[in-house]
């Protein structure tokens, strides 16, 4: 392919393979939730400088995020404030933009089959995928990043032939802002790590003078200071130190929000998070390693290698950690199919047959966890086990295929299973998880008895969900504390769980009240793993 030939491919690939379930798929908790409720309240209160989550300041990630999902809900003109498609499309945007700009990096480091392979192999990779899925700051972030570094890439390849312009340097810094705008300093690590393990590497730092980081820095500090200064005022006023103390410090210490790991934990998760890739990932790292001399594909290395390092070393680890250094790995995935001989002399050593083996083995446990979710907390499993079959076809095709390499069949085969799977898991199997999504129910339920004025108290579920799809003023309690919001009538409905009817029904008694059962809701939440039961109801005088 040539010309715009591949931008359209790859921008048709993303949109089926994007696009499926972002319009059914309920809010998930917890972290899409609150920052689709952050956004919604800015656009409510009109206060788009302070982050929030009802009445508690958001001191977590900066405002470009939201930013972001705040004009994706104006440009859509969406009247439903709870509707999530709109608050996903920024993480459309950015999954498909990164896309793009692989094959670009891929084009311009190798050769445009090079590029494209690595485009097809990211776009088509499971947590980019989900993360296009999902209303946070992950996908746009990799889209940054990756634009950055293709950036980068021109003034460490070029450096010994011509030197890029000045306008090159400042979209690089302006780059640099813009990610610390979505994800604060987490774009300055990766950057500074591949910057420092190249001038260790070649003993040479002198192309830096082309990044012209005198004018630079600034344009970079420009670009998040006059946010940095407005949110520095009123009565949420303190984000940084926030920002620092409650969310970067914890995460460095330890496993925050009990998501603490050990070292090689992001390694393993490539199984999951690289499939259906995964197979050729340790071959590929092998033959990048031997070729590390070659430019490109030492500026590949250097983006990778010391950033994983210090995502493996930091306690706190989730599977979208590392997605920032995807761009990478995959064109290094992509390069390895220009050394084929050598890749299939050493998948067809035994260690080579054993990891092969092992990684068809995860693709058919992925295929049975499909299913499993679908019987055990959704409606209907038929598409699930088609999804299964799917995965562990997968799996059988790249242990077989893989040590023979007709590459062009091998490299389409398993893109287009990996369409057809994350198309029926997102677009089918997810959207229909119904006891997952209790929110969801809660709000269809309770629709005929409230309005945009209505006041909800819940009580035995406390998932920001439910504040966005029942409104800001929703509050989440104890059974005792919704029972005394609605006899003081602060709250119009509540919603308690099962166990805790007969005492308030005797408690409402007491009151000369009666209780009126409107509706149930059974299901799991899933960020605490217990199920939930809960009975919708008013109270009216007895």
């Amino acid at each position: 392919m040539t010309g715009v030939r591949p931008y359209g491919f790859l921008t048709i690939l993303c949109a089926i393979l994007f696009l499926p379930g972002i319009t059914s798929i309920s809010p998930i908790d917890r972290d899409e939730a609150r920052f689709m409720q952050a956004t919604k309240q800015m656009i409510e209160t009109g206060d788009l400088v302070h982050i929030s989550f009802q009445d508690m300041p958001r001191n977590k990630k900066p405002v470009g995020i939201y930013w972001l999902q705040v004009g994706a809900v104006k440009f859509t003109g969406t009247q439903n404030l709870a509707a999530p498609w709109p608050y996903r499309l920024p993480s459309v945007i950015g999954a498909w933009l990164a896309v793009l700009a692989v094959f670009r990096f891929g084009s311009r480091l190798f050769d445009t089959k090079t590029g494209l392979t690595a485009a097809t192999i990211l776009a088509t990779s499971v947590i980019v995928v989900a993360e296009a899925h999902i209303a946070k700051t992950d996908a746009v972030l990799l889209a940054i990043v990756t634009i950055a570094m293709l950036i980068l890439s021109k003034f460490y390849i070029s450096r010994e032939e011509h030197t890029p312009p000045l306008i090159t340097a400042l979209l690089f810094w302006t780059m640099l802002g813009l990610g610390f705008l979505i994800k604060g300093p987490l774009i300055l690590m990766v950057a500074g790590a591949t910057i420092t393990a190249l001038c260790l590497a070649d003993r040479d730092a002198t192309w830096l003078k082309a990044l012209h980081a005198e004018s630079g820095i600034p344009l970079a500090i420009a670009v998040v200071l006059p946010w940095a200064l407005a949110t520095s005022t009123g009565e949420n006023g303190s984000f940084f130190t926030d920002a620092i103390t409650q969310d970067l410090l914890p995460k460095l210490a330890g496993g925050q929000e009990s998501h603490g790991a050990l070292p090689g934990v992001h390694l393993f998760a490539l199984f999951v998070t690289a499939w259906p890739w995964s197979a050729l990932i340790p071959f590929a790292g092998i033959l990048a390693w031997r070729q590390r001399a070659t430019p490109a594909i030492r500026f590949c290395l250097a983006w990778l290698l010391p950033s994983w390092i210090i995502f493996e070393l930091i306690p706190t680890k989730l599977p979208h950690y590392t997605m920032p250094l995807f761009p990478a790995l995959m064109l290094l995935v992509a390069a390895s199919f220009c050394e084929l001989k050598n890749l299939q002399r050493l998948v067809n050593k035994p260690a080579g047959v054993l990891f092969r083996a092992l990684s068809a083995i995860v693709s058919m446990m992925l295929g049975a966890s499909v299913v499993w979710l679908a019987h055990i907390y959704g409606q209907s499993i038929s598409v699930a086990i088609l999804a299964a079959i799917v995965a562990s076809g997968a799996g059988i095709l790249g242990f077989f295929a893989l040590d023979r390499f007709r590459i062009s069949t091998s490299i389409a085969s398993l893109a287009l299973l990996s369409l057809l799977l994350n198309v029926m898991i997102f677009g089918n199997v997810v959207p229909n998880l119904d006891k997952l999504a209790v929110s969801q129910r809660l709000a269809k339920i309770s629709e005929p008895y409230r309005d945009q004025n209505t006041v909800i108290a819940i009580a035995g579920f406390h998932e920001p969900s439910a504040v966005f799809l029942l409104g800001t003023k929703t509050r989440l309690t104890s059974w005792d504390g919704a029972l005394g919001l609605l006899l003081s009538d602060k709250a119009d409905l509540i919603a308690v769980p099962k166990n805790d009817i007969p005492r308030i029904e005797n408690e409402l008694a007491r009151w000369g009240r009666k209780m009126n059962k409107l509706a149930e809701v059974k299901g799991h939440n899933y960020s605490k793993g217990e199920g939930v039961h809960l009975v919708l109801m008013s109270a009216s005088p007895a």
